[in-house]
């Protein structure tokens, strides 16, 4: 480049950019602030360093590179602008125009905080895959994926320079350098293939590159260094990645799985797909908190045991031996045992135990089979080590089937002889405790309970018509009717029904549960949640969820709806500590993660809301409430076309859910589009004209399209109703627009909540 690159480019670029002076330098380029004059707006022009091109080289496959780049069109990709080549030079002088983003490199960043948050770096690796994925589905690889080239602007990552190290380095590769001096990619990201130039590397080299980054952005270092590039290089393609655990703990046990498989040396290894690798940092594997140093070695999950008869029946039998081990296990000190929600969701999948292991966050799984032969029960039982895939305890029980609970008994008194021996020393014996001796009745509760989960209109109804059987069988089973409870108190809002008569009935169940066994915390859950959200009994609902929370401090659902409880009372920081005990006790419970997604709404940080109910929505992409809450947090965030993607995906599933079409509404008004809001609304009036409309999504379609006097009269009804989402005044963020209108300040009052 000539003596006053400045000058001479200004010169060249005169009549279409303004040149204001050199902003920064890398290997390969030099960068300029310029102002393009055509648009009145600020850019960037990078110009490539004179040597990079090979002797001779010409300039046709950059400029065609380059071109292909320019057509990518994606939110987390820095779009190119322009590209050219100024001639009048030794060497042409190849630039390439970008905007001039506020901001920071992630590399700034790194250096900075030196070791990210966990959650705030699997965002962005997340959204970086994400652009990635997109690019290699249009077979564009980056080739050059470094904390260099991740931008953040206002918090968002946005990756730079596609298409440009392909460019600049393709045909002149020789060993690991182009032109002199210049390394095709960076030692410290470079996959093995991309390091030994091989010709058959492809958009696996860039997973590979992306790994490392993440590794970085956790560790705090990257997994391999070496005194110079050939060093480096030679690391990544001999010797094992470090274990990432080992510098930070609490990065969760699949997320380390997901970039050893990344980094993986062998491409063919490796995820097929960006779009895999980012699903899996997203999974209920990566979900789940790593569990505190050394927990994890006392630690055991209880795998739904197989029913082995040939008569499908006999499920109830299997599903009861699991549920009572559980509760049994659960009783020694000094032994975690994964919650029953999180092993009944693997019933029926194949999994390796060291899968399982990593899933639930255990060292030990129990796992074993019932087989029925007339009045004979054979059960076998068996321990395995999750590391080494050792088998630790087997067992076989041969027994009458007249007293189902004796043999439960027997299996876990022998089983905790094994785990004295060798891993949790000296502990009393397990305390099973059963509100029935009806296995009827018993596994009927079970069935209950696992539709009740499902927390859909037509699971809560079976889960309705499970629990009075069980009823039917054991009149005196306080746990059944706190079921029914819970199945009545859900079901009017997932039916958009009337609220009154399920909330009196839900009420009654759980009095009945409470005066039949006084120390069954789900009873207290139920009665303290109908309190809460119907009675608006602020009092009584605090006393009761901490009764149930005394009673029974794993029981998930009363820290998830405790968590609920101490938003809506103004203490979102508690609600949301809350709301994370309840993701340790049952990390694989849809529902619970959902819940901390909205608090995360609450408290105003609709990308962590983001991160967290993905990963709800990737255990099950079905769930309407859950793509709502998803469309809730981008919108917080002013992303209003990935709240549209998310509330298609809910109105696909659910074409008429009045409470999607409120939010659509919204997001429609927040984006402009004024009169897509307006049909909208026209919509939910035929439908009001149809049938019932839950006066809550009255108010939120009001408030969302701005007709405040609308708005005021649905809340009204919503009052005379009792709808539950009064309960959340003080913090929801959807009541935002109305905060400072008198009649709310009014509302508030009226509800004891000012």
């Amino acid at each position: 480049m000539a003596a006053d690159p400045l000058a001479a480019l200004r010169a060249a670029l005169a009549g279409r950019y303004d040149l204001q002076g050199e902003i920064g330098q890398g290997g390969m380029a030099i960068v300029f602030l310029a102002l393009d004059r055509r648009h009145d707006r600020q850019v960037a022009i990078k110009v490539v360093r004179p040597g990079v091109l090979a002797p001779g080289e010409s300039a046709d496959r950059f400029l065609r590179e380059i071109r292909y780049a320019a057509q990518l069109t994606h939110p987390h990709i820095l779009p190119l602008y322009d590209s050219g080549e100024i001639a009048d030079f030794d060497q042409p002088l190849l630039y390439y125009v970008m905007p001039f983003l506020q901001g920071e490199t992630l590399r700034a960043r790194m250096t900075r905080e030196v070791r990210l948050p966990v959650d705030q770096a699997l965002r962005i690796a997340r959204a970086v895959a994400g652009a990635l994925d997109y690019a290699h589905r249009r077979q564009i690889v980056h080739r050059d994926i470094k904390p260099e080239n991740v931008l953040l602007h206002e918090g968002e990552p946005m990756v730079a320079d596609f298409g440009v190290a392909r460019a600049l380095c393709e045909e002149a590769e020789t060993g690991m350098v182009t032109a002199p001096g210049m390394a095709i990619g960076t030692p410290a990201y470079m996959s093995p293939e991309q390091a030994s130039a091989d010709p058959s590397a492809d958009a696996r080299s860039d997973q590979y590159s992306m790994a490392c980054v993440l590794y970085e952005m956790l560790a705090g270092q990257p997994p391999f260094a070496g005194t110079g590039p050939r060093a480096t290089m030679a690391r990544h393609a001999s010797e094992p990645v470090p274990p990432l655990r080992g510098l930070r703990p609490e990065v969760p046990v699949a997320v380390e799985h997901a970039i050893l498989r990344a980094l993986a040396k062998e491409p063919s290894a490796r995820f097929a797909t960006m779009g895999d690798f980012a699903e899996a940092l997203v999974s209920p594997l990566s979900g789940l908190p790593a569990a505190p140093a050394g927990a994890g070695a006392r630690a055991i999950a209880v795998l739904p045991f197989v029913n082995a008869s040939s008569d499908s029946d006999n499920e109830y039998v299997a599903d009861g031996m699991t549920d009572e081990l559980i509760n049994s296990l659960a009783s020694l000190a000094g032994l975690r045992v994964a919650s029953r929600t999180s092993v009944f969701a693997l019933k029926g999948r194949r999994e390796d135990v060291r899968t399982i292991g990593a899933l639930l966050g255990v060292s030990m799984v129990l796992e074993g089979t019932v087989r029925r032969a007339g009045p004979r029960l054979r059960i076998t039982a068996q321990l395995t080590d999750v590391q080494e895939g050792r088998l630790l305890w087997s067992e076989r029980y041969d027994r009458d089937d007249d007293n189902i609970f004796a043999i439960q008994d027997e299996i876990a008194r022998d089983l905790t002889e094994r785990l004295r021996t060798d891993l949790i020393g000296a502990t009393s014996d397990p305390q099973p405790r059963r509100t029935t001796a009806n296995l009827t009745a018993y596994n009927l509760y079970l069935k209950g309970r696992y539709a009740w989960n499902k927390r859909t209109p037509e699971g809560l109804a079976e889960a309705v018509r499970l629990f009075e059987q069980a009823i039917a069988e054991d009149p005196g089973y306080a746990l059944a009717y706190a079921g029914l409870a819970d199945a009545h108190a859900l079901h009017v809002d997932y039916r958009a029904a009337p609220v009154a008569e399920g909330m009196r009935r839900a009420r009654a169940e759980a009095e009945k549960a409470i005066a039949l066994d006084e120390t069954v915390a789900e009873a207290h859950t139920s009665l303290g949640w109908v309190a809460f959200i119907h009675e608006w009994d602020w009092a009584r609902a605090d006393r009761e969820f901490r009764r149930a929370i005394e009673l029974n401090p794993r029981y998930a659902t009363a820290r998830q709806w405790h968590a609920w409880y101490l938003a809506a009372m103004g203490r979102p920081a508690e609600g949301l500590a809350e709301g994370h005990r309840a993701v340790e006790l049952d990390p694989a419970s849809v529902s619970i993660r959902r819940t901390l997604g909205w608090l995360y709404c609450v408290v105003r940080q609709p990308d962590r809301a983001v991160a967290v109910t993905e990963q709800a929505l990737v255990m099950n992409p079905e769930a309407t409430e859950t793509l709502v809450i998803l469309a809730m947090a981008h919108d917080q965030a002013g992303r209003y076309q990935a709240a549209d993607e998310a509330l298609s995906e809910a109105r696909a599933l659910s074409p008429d859910d009045t409470h999607v079409l409120a939010t659509q509404a919204r997001v429609a008004m927040h984006a402009g589009r004024t009169a897509e809001a307006g049909a909208i609304a026209e919509q939910m009036r035929v439908l009001q004209r149809e049938r019932y409309v839950s006066p809550t999504d009255l108010a939120k379609l009001a408030i969302g399209v701005r007709d405040h006097d609308a708005a005021f009269e649905a809340l009204a009804r919503a009052r005379e109703e009792r709808r539950g989402w009064l309960a959340y005044l003080k913090v929801d963020p959807l009541f935002d627009p109305i905060r400072n209108d008198p009649r709310f300040a009014t509302l508030r009052r009226a509800m004891n909540l000012a």
